[in-house]
């Protein structure tokens, strides 16, 4: 598991995947009608970085959160807060933790751009256990990964997933999620090495 204190770093110099800004994964699924605020009020980004998401989920009329672990990331969250003049909630924590103090389940909306896939082994399991402790049944969670077989990745990338950053094998979502969310694929990129899933809690 990467540590705060590296992505601190990189939110301090470089960080190619925060100008991305709101992903269009989670406007379209507010746009399918599927969650809105008045059926699933709660949401939490988890991993949110410098709040995009949060705040446009907040804009947008939902009881926002969103939790990271670096706190270069959540000032910067708050800034874009401030701007935008919207009441959101930023928390600092660990996905991997048993509980994270101020964040309190269930939350009827769960987004995750990229942080499952960036953990291993047992920290990508204690995530999981996070998932499913803040759901409740009919929870959306809306989740985004660099996804595919290791092998056919590149050994160091720039631009996208390498062999040396995190990615989900075919198959491992149902691994970790099947017997307890029903799991479809969203976007699946074709040509790409991405993929993304829409999960509901049974």
């Amino acid at each position: 598991m990467v540590s705060a204190r590296v992505y601190d770093a990189f939110y301090r110099w470089w960080t190619p995947w925060d100008s991305v800004g709101v992903r269009q994964d989670l406007r379209s699924l507010l746009a399918s009608g599927r969650v809105s605020p008045s059926t699933h009020p709660r949401a939490v980004d988890l991993g949110c970085g410098t709040g995009a998401n949060v705040v446009f989920l907040a804009d947008s009329g939902f009881d926002a959160w969103g939790i990271d672990f670096s706190a270069v990331a959540l000032r910067r969250a708050e800034v874009r807060r401030a701007e935008a003049g919207v009441g959101c909630h930023f928390v600092r924590g660990d996905l991997t933790a048993p509980s994270i103090d101020g964040v309190e389940g269930p939350f009827d909306l769960m987004v995750d751009f990229g942080t499952l896939d960036d953990l291993r082994g047992d920290a990508r399991s204690a995530m999981v256990r996070t998932i499913d402790r803040l759901a409740r049944p009919g929870t959306t969670l809306l989740s985004f990964c660099f996804f595919g077989s290791v092998d056919d990745l590149p050994r160091v990338s720039l631009t996208g997933p390498s062999r040396l950053s995190g990615t989900i094998k075919p198959g491992e979502m149902e691994q970790w999620f099947g017997d307890r969310w029903n799991l479809e694929v969203w976007n699946d990129y074709p040509g790409e090495p991405f993929a993304t899933f829409v999960l509901v809690r049974r």
